[in-house]
């Protein structure tokens, strides 16, 4: 930004003095606008993730209300896992001919428009009209609406990388999510209790259209607060660009790599079970939608007591540390699952494990993103990160599909078959990768945990790299 010019009389009078005042005046005013931004991005953030929020945690019982089968549930689930990074590569490449501030509105307006077709899905069914076609139509407007918001996934991360200072980011983003999280939770509760009440008048449809529409207000809302951002420059250089065959190539080499391979392959193990937790507590528990919606939302209820402590965490021992507290607990998880049958046990057990863990996980691995790609290259990286775990998405949510929709299952409860499979790979992922992940900051040296000290790592690591070895010398 410029400055009140000088009077033209003073200009060639004390230019030195004159550069350097205009020069401390520009930073000062970059660094206003940087901190209004951070303001206003919490205020944004609360609207749209509570937009967000609506989409994630009431497609699935909208799409089972109107009829749609176990295996469309996956599809719908999974397959948006993949459209979203695709959007992310489309927007990563518009970035060098048009702004980020005009890809990310772009985005966040496309998912606007696609609410109210939401709406007109409720409505159809109500009237008993395409009845066999509505699940498949949703299921496509969700893909484009994953499409919208793979868009405006990398601007928004680029933009928030160079308005948040490095070594305030963990704290900040720890801030932020306890908000927006806070004000999703209560909003989430409250539609879930309405949901409930209409359905016991049986007219579940018309609480549905509620959700839909304060949805597209909130979204509304969130694009407009898009505009009061600041966006500082960004210049663009066409040798910064990462061809998909140079980033598959680079992948078991580069410490970034190596981090994608991980969260991809965990993001796969999660998959393989993550669309069928909602069908298993709805059909297979018979859960109303009060008691599900709470169910889903205790994570993100204990995950706002640990947000503070793990941001600081971050900043204190970096990154890396903090995604070894949430490995060693992702994997537990799904097991936990086989064992517990009512909403109590399942609040107290994988539901409060989880909101520890998946918090330290996705909150490390946003910020390694952050410290390991610098600004020009910040978008396209994230991009393709996000597609690598948009295919273990899709992969994982058709290997579950195809399972629980195919394969004979007689020796035990099919969705606990499903929830073993995902613990067995998430631990797999976790024993292979996360020890050749290195910190690229600058931290405290004492680690908060080393998981090449634990027996279980010593064990599983024997029995999976180096017997096959030992086997091939005595050949």
């Amino acid at each position: 930004m410029e400055n009140p010019s000088q009077p033209i009389k003073n200009h060639y009078e004390n230019s030195e003095s004159n550069k350097s005042k205009h020069l401390e005046e520009s930073w000062s005013d970059a660094d206003k606008l940087k901190k209004k931004t951070m303001k206003v991005s919490i205020t944004e953030g609360s609207f749209g993730v509570l937009s967000n929020t609506l989409s994630d945690n009431y497609i699935i019982p909208f799409a089972l209300s109107i009829g749609s089968s176990p295996f469309q549930v996956g599809i719908l689930y999974s397959c948006g896992g993949l459209l979203s990074p695709i959007g992310q590569i489309i927007a990563s490449r518009r970035i060098e001919k048009n702004s980020r501030k005009t890809i990310l509105l772009q985005g966040i307006i496309g998912q606007a428009c696609i609410w109210p077709l939401f709406l007109l899905i409720a409505i159809l069914f109500m009237h008993n009209l395409l009845l066999n076609f509505l699940s498949w139509i949703l299921i496509g407007l969700y893909l484009i609406y994953m499409l919208n918001s793979g868009i405006m996934t990398p601007p928004w991360f680029s933009v928030m990388g160079d308005v948040v200072p490095e070594d305030f980011r963990g704290r900040y983003f720890a801030k932020r999510n306890l908000i927006t999280t806070g004000i999703a939770l209560l909003g989430t509760l409250l539609f879930s209790f309405s949901l409930d009440w209409y359905q016991d008048q049986q007219q579940v449809m018309i609480g549905f259209i509620i959700i839909f529409l304060i949805g597209l207000i909130t979204r509304v809302i969130s694009a407009f607060l898009f505009t009061k951002h600041y966006y500082p420059p960004f210049n663009f250089q066409p040798f910064d660009q990462i061809t998909l065959v140079k980033f598959f190539h680079e992948l078991p080499k580069e410490n970034f790599g190596k981090f994608t391979m991980f969260v991809a392959l965990v993001t796969f193990g999660q998959w393989i079970a993550g669309p069928f937790f909602a069908v298993y507590m709805l059909q297979e528990l018979n859960f109303n939608y009060s008691i599900f919606i709470f169910v889903n939302l205790f994570a993100s209820i204990v995950a706002l007591f640990f947000f503070p402590l793990l941001g600081k965490l971050s900043d204190r021992f970096g990154n890396v540390q903090l995604l070894r507290i949430g490995a060693i607990i992702v994997p537990i998880l799904p097991l936990m699952w086989i064992f517990v049958l009512t909403p109590f046990d399942i609040i107290l057990g994988p539901q409060l494990l989880g909101g520890i863990g998946w918090t330290a996980f996705n909150l490390a691995a946003s910020n390694f993103i952050y410290d390991n790609i610098p600004s020009e290259r910040r978008g396209e990286c994230l991009a393709l990160y996000n597609l690598l775990l948009g295919c273990g998405i899709v992969l994982g949510g058709l290997t579950g599909s195809i399972i629980i929709t195919f394969v004979p299952i007689t020796f035990m409860n099919k969705f606990h078959f499903l929830f073993l499979i995902s613990g067995v790979v998430r631990v797999i992922s976790v024993i292979i990768f996360l020890p050749k992940i290195k910190e690229v900051r600058i931290t405290e040296t004492k680690p908060i945990f080393n998981l090449k000290n634990t027996s279980i790592y010593r064990w599983i690591y024997d029995l999976t790299l180096r017997e096959p070895r030992k086997k091939r010398r005595l050949k």
